[in-house]
């Protein structure tokens, strides 16, 4: 069964960049309490852009993911979310994702996600062996290592609060999202 071991979260919200928060995963349930504001959805939305790529909703493709620079008083922040996971059959794994904003005086500041600016590994303490650097590849291979499909973790378990009332929705969508979750299709 595959499990979650340890996240690492640096530049983004609420969490600056420069130092990373580390999160550790007990098993069987990690109960994560805090106040108003305190990164409690970040944690989330972090386990949802390591396992998916997916930013959050309503962040402007990922530039309000990252901590502001101007809240940093800096003209660029780097963020990082790295995941150290066990995969379904039992592998450690290490999933890192870099992405930085630039601050270009307007009101939105500018996203930039370099090439190659990802690694999915293996979490050994003997050998890091890579198998993706591309985040089209890590999109893909994250979720199968886990033994559960991208729609199962954006819809269900890393489900963010804005989203979570999709069970009420109209027949269409909602039919589309069952399609998307049961991995059905049309013959």
């Amino acid at each position: 069964m595959a499990s979650l071991n340890r996240l690492a979260i640096k530049g983004i919200r609420s969490f600056d960049d420069k130092s990373t928060a580390v999160i550790e995963f007990f098993s069987p349930v990690t109960v994560i309490v805090g106040h108003n504001g305190s990164g409690k959805t970040t944690i989330i939305e972090c386990l949802n852009y390591a396992t998916t790529g997916d930013y959050p909703p309503n962040t402007y493709k990922g530039s309000t993911f990252i901590h502001d620079p101007k809240m940093a008083n800096e003209k660029e922040v780097e963020a990082q979310v790295g995941l150290r996971f066990y995969a379904a059959n039992g592998t450690r794994m290490l999933a890192v994702r870099n992405s930085s904003v630039t601050d270009i005086n307007t009101n939105l500041p500018k996203m930039h996600t370099p090439p190659n600016s990802g690694i999915l590994a293996l979490a050994d303490e003997n050998a890091e062996k890579g198998i993706a650097t591309k985040f089209a590849d890590m999109n893909t291979e994250i979720p199968r290592l886990l033994g559960v499909s991208k729609a199962v973790l954006k819809n269900v378990i890393f489900c963010h609060q804005e989203d979570s009332y999709w069970p009420l929705a109209e027949p269409a969508p909602l039919k589309k999202k069952f399609d998307d979750i049961f991995e059905a299709t049309r013959t």
